[in-house]
């Protein structure tokens, strides 16, 4: 910490009685340090280039250099210190000139110790406020500089969010002193793989560590390429701003990114690279399309860099029927939530082996869809005080989660929203009839009739009929149509003929099954399939 040095005090004067006079006072008791003395003038202003004292005690008039002229010397030196002149009453107007040009004060002979402790003092208590103030600034500057890294980091935070221009941004951008040209810039998104699994046994300590460590190894790889800042954007997430040249590959550079992060840490990274921009005001869409090729990840396995570029490019988004949804409210009312992790983890196969693969954002709502049904099922069936936790904790880390971990988040939420619903409402009676449920999906290819379901559950035919109306909200039939219908759509939709549709679900009468489907879908089986397949639709079928 800076420690000033001792406020010193020199005197200048001819008169010897004077000079011995002053030297002899207390000087010390005072807190001041007596720092020398000179005879006149010039031998004075060496010994203040020497000595740099803060208070000079002197006598306007002087042989070969008086005060007046000496007082003109240390301003021009620029040496901080305090001039006290000593005046007689014939030199008044020589010592309103003097606290013009910048003396601090002047005493009047003859003059007393009392007078010259008086003006001394009031000199050291400035001379005290002016350090303290310099202390303060220093102090300030100090912290200023400790903080700009931060500040660069949040003012780069706004610069990817926020649409502006240079005009605007120049006298701040130039205030943080950030190490980045304004011209010719890159955004990439940096995700941590799988953190809630890997770091569920670290303390926060551990977890704080871990996250500078991956910062700094993918700040110091891309800095041997360009010019780069990389800031924290939520806890799972960084931000990377870097200079880019027409020539350059960013997605590379990222690519090394992963190697390192992986090489020396035990986790892993996703990054989307957005495209370049001219300048500041383009960063906000590479941002975006950073955040949109990371969000493909969800595809990949992780440990790996996405561009926008190699992103797929559609017009529009082929619709996707959740085939499985209705399957999966039924088993989290009945209490099974391994089943409905089940499919959940089908559909997740499913959107995996498409070709060419959704838009991550059309998935995401997909799946949002999927956890607000949930949810409202668990309202229905689940007292709210026991419920209430569970959609707290899922809403908590919804917004930590990536798009990656958002299918494992809502099995999560589908198993123990499940086993609530197991232990409050699911009924002897309940459990045969989605039993039944399971014997019905498996025996789609043929009529199957009520008694053989209730024999496989060891119920009356009419006491089984009664139950699944007020258990499933449907009769046998109407379920078993609906089930039929489903799976259908699925066939058809993976390119299956009208015909062998028909066979596999048991329908004699390819006419019979197409009046069926139209009925409930309001489209033939043909018109159905053409609408996912128009470039190869199965003739003109009528039906």
């Amino acid at each position: 910490m800076f420690k000033w040095k001792d406020i010193s005090i020199c005197v200048v004067d001819d008169t010897r009685t004077v000079v011995e006079g002053l030297k002899a006072m207390e000087w010390e008791r005072e807190g001041i340090r007596f720092a020398g003395t000179a005879a006149n003038g010039e031998d004075g202003l060496e010994l203040i280039k020497e000595t740099k004292p803060d208070i000079v005690i002197t006598d306007i008039r002087m042989p070969r250099m008086d005060g007046l002229t000496m007082l003109r010397s240390i301003l021009e030196l620029q040496v901080a210190c305090k001039v006290i002149l000593i005046s007689g009453y014939t030199d008044f107007e020589y010592a309103k000139e003097a606290i013009s040009l910048g003396a601090f004060d002047f005493v009047v002979k003859p003059f007393t110790e009392e007078d010259i402790l008086g003006t001394v003092r009031r000199a050291k208590e400035q001379i005290e406020e002016e350090r303290s103030r310099v202390l303060s600034v220093q102090e300030m500057e100090g912290k200023l500089r400790e903080s700009i890294p931060l500040l660069q980091q949040e003012y780069l935070g706004l610069l990817v969010r926020h649409r502006t221009n240079w005009e605007r941004t120049a006298r701040r951008w130039e205030f943080l002193n950030i190490p980045l040209d304004p011209a010719g810039l890159c955004v990439m998104a940096l995700e941590i793989d799988r953190v809630q699994e890997r770091s569920a046994d670290m303390s926060v300590n551990e977890v704080e560590l871990m996250r500078f460590s991956l910062q700094n190894i993918a700040e110091e790889t891309l800095r041997e390429y360009t010019k780069c800042i990389v800031f924290r954007s939520s806890m799972n997430r960084f931000i990377a701003v870097l200079n880019i040249r027409q020539e350059d590959n960013p997605a590379i550079w990222a690519e090394e990114v992963c190697k390192n992060i992986e090489r020396f840490t035990k986790f892993t990274v996703s990054v989307g690279v957005g495209g370049n921009v001219k300048d500041i005001g383009g960063l906000p869409e590479s941002y975006v399309q950073a955040v949109q090729a990371l969000a493909c990840h969800m595809f990949t396995d992780g440990n790996g860099a996405l561009g926008y570029s190699q992103m797929p490019r559609t017009d529009r988004q082929a619709p996707l029927a959740l085939e499985q949804k209705d399957e999966l409210l039924l088993m989290l009312r009945s209490g099974n939530g391994d089943r409905a992790a089940d499919l959940l983890a089908e559909m997740a196969d499913s959107l995996q082996q498409m070709t060419p693969k959704p838009h991550p954002d059309y998935v995401q709502s997909l799946y949002e869809e999927l956890a607000a049904a949930a949810i409202r099922t668990f309202y229905e069936l689940v007292p709210l005080p026991e419920l209430q936790p569970l959609i707290n904790s899922y809403k908590t880390r919804r917004p930590e989660i990536p798009l990656a971990g958002l299918e494992q988040l809502i099995q999560t939420l589908c198993r123990e929203g499940a086993e609530l619903v197991r232990r409050h409402h699911v009924s002897e009676g309940q459990a045969l009839i989605y039993k039944s449920v399971d014997f019905i999906k498996s025996h789609l290819d043929r009529e199957v009739r009520v008694s053989e379901c209730a024999a496989w559950v060891h119920l009356s035919p009419s006491y089984y009929s009664g139950l699944f109306k007020k258990v499933t909200g449907m009769t046998v039939t109407q379920f078993v149509t609906a089930e039929r219908i489903a799976k259908a759509k699925e066939m058809l939709i993976g390119g299956s003929q009208v015909q062998e549709v028909a066979n596999a679900l048991g329908y004699e009468e390819r006419r019979y099954f197409s009046e069926v489907f139209k009925k409930i879908t309001g489209k033939t089986p043909s018109e159905f399939r053409e609408s996912y397949h128009p470039e190869g639709a199965e003739g003109r079928d009528s039906l």
